[in-house]
């Protein structure tokens, strides 16, 4: 055999399988990580015992950047999560999709930051929102990814994949549209973000709704 021949039968043998678990494994780590980072980024008030009510009521936007930041990740997880159980394989490239989603989580505790600390600056709001953006981005293409490559398994209703498919685009979708709204006022920009819960409660209605119509005689 050929050394061409030994590398694309390597190739063929490691880059893809049916083995998801160690790539979900990791993934959950790191999830896991950069959630946890954001608690341990809030810093206890050093000062003195009658100062420390006020220190505590400066430190709310460090607070409500941690809540926002939480929830989106969660939801991010979420997704990511249900995408792994559905899959019946991996390849290569699906992993590479995955390392870049995790290479953004990394950097959630960055955003949350410039959140915490520069919410009313144009740059601050942008920063955030492109890090959370470019998070369902990279999420949503795995998602896209794994069905036009036929990963999912074979007993998944097409519907409801196309129906998943378009809901993990909503919250990026909702974070990449407000950063030109930062420009003009980054306090209405993450007043849009509210667009996310709305978006996801009218794709939960129509989802429901059509499930309804599935089981009508």
């Amino acid at each position: 055999m050929s050394i061409k021949s030994m590398n694309e039968a390597f190739a063929q043998r490691v880059n893809s399988g049916a083995d998801v678990e160690r790539t979900a494994f990791f993934s959950d780590a790191v999830f896991a990580i950069a959630m946890t980072l954001l608690a341990v980024d809030i810093k206890v008030p050093r000062v003195a015992g009658d100062e420390l009510g006020r220190a505590v009521v400066e430190q709310g936007p460090e607070f409500a950047a941690y809540l926002l930041s939480f929830v989106v990740t969660a939801a991010y997880w979420l997704s990511h999560h249900r995408l792994f159980r559905l899959l019946s394989g991996y390849t290569v490239v699906l992993q590479r999709l995955n390392l870049g989603l995790l290479l953004m989580v990394g950097l959630i505790g960055y955003a949350a930051d410039m959140m915490a600390f520069y919410s009313d600056q144009v740059l601050g709001v942008v920063i955030y929102a492109t890090i959370l953006g470019l998070i369902g981005v990279a999420n949503t293409t795995l998602w896209v990814y794994a069905g036009r490559r036929g990963l999912f398994q074979d007993d998944i209703d097409p519907q409801l994949l196309a129906y998943a498919q378009r809901r993990v685009a909503v919250t990026p979708a909702v974070f990449l549209l407000s950063i030109p709204i930062a420009f003009i006022s980054p306090t209405a920009a993450a007043l849009s973000w509210a667009a996310i819960v709305v978006g996801n409660l009218i794709f939960r209605f129509l989802g429901r709704r059509a499930a309804a119509a599935d089981v009508k005689p």
